[in-house]
């Protein structure tokens, strides 16, 4: 039986309702830009700045706030100390509140009912993360020794070391473990190069990077994702 992995941020939720309602609180009045084009950009910057951290580059605290402001430096408004502390404060109120759409549990609810075997992997730090994943109330499909992160294991994604931690810890085979991501830089390159099977979960549209890899499957809904899931598990 194969085993099938899941990344959290926006795959497991939508990540974007966080941002999106910190954003209609402090920016929408100053500018016209779509926010899921910011919200896309932020996610490039959220990346920059994971790996700067964790190279010494910059803070944590410094970390959140390097992302708002190059975001928000692409239309033209330049944020300050003090405002790039208020969307971080009410990013996080509204993380508080996030849940797993009713696609998602579908297909969760299909894959323990079926008793296919599902983890997940995340990137970030384990109190965030770990929070996160108790408001989503994912105990409810995963059990906490299926759940990692980034910090835990000592590699990000899309590191292959971080995708091996999670084989040699639930002792799978690669021939036999799919992942699914929305993130190809991260997910899908990730996890081919560990050899794993990937699902990318574009339900952004995002254009597919230049370059050899390739997912094994695209889908663009939640639909779409249960129906492979359905295919790839018979």
């Amino acid at each position: 039986m194969i085993t099938i992995i899941f990344d959290v941020d926006d795959t497991l939720y939508n990540l974007m309702e966080p941002f999106e309602r910190a954003h209609q609180e402090l920016f929408a009045s100053r500018t016209g830009a779509d926010c899921e084009q910011l919200f896309m950009a932020s996610r490039i910057y959220s990346d920059e700045a994971f790996y700067m951290h964790e190279k010494g580059l910059i803070s944590a605290e410094e970390e959140f706030a390097y992302r708002i402001r190059k975001t928000y430096a692409d239309v033209g408004i330049e944020v300050t100390g003090e405002l790039a502390a208020k969307f971080e404060e009410r990013y996080r109120y509204y993380q508080k509140h996030i849940h797993v759409p009713e696609g998602v549990q579908e297909i969760l609810d299909y894959c323990k009912g079926q008793d296919i075997p599902i983890g997940a992997l995340t990137n970030g730090k384990h109190k965030y993360q770990n929070k996160k994943a108790q408001t989503l109330g994912l105990d409810r499909w995963f059990s906490d020794e299926r759940i990692f992160i980034s910090e835990d294991i000592g590699y990000t994604k899309p590191n292959p070391n971080a995708f091996f931690a999670v084989q040699q810890a639930l002792q799978l085979d690669s021939e036999k473990t799919w992942f699914i991501g929305d993130t190809f830089e991260v997910d899908v390159e990730g996890a081919k190069k560990a050899g794993w099977h990937v699902i990318w979960f574009n339900h952004r549209h995002r254009q597919m990077p230049e370059g050899e890899i390739r997912a094994d499957r695209e889908v663009f809904s939640e639909k779409e994702l249960l129906e492979v899931i359905e295919e790839i598990t018979k």
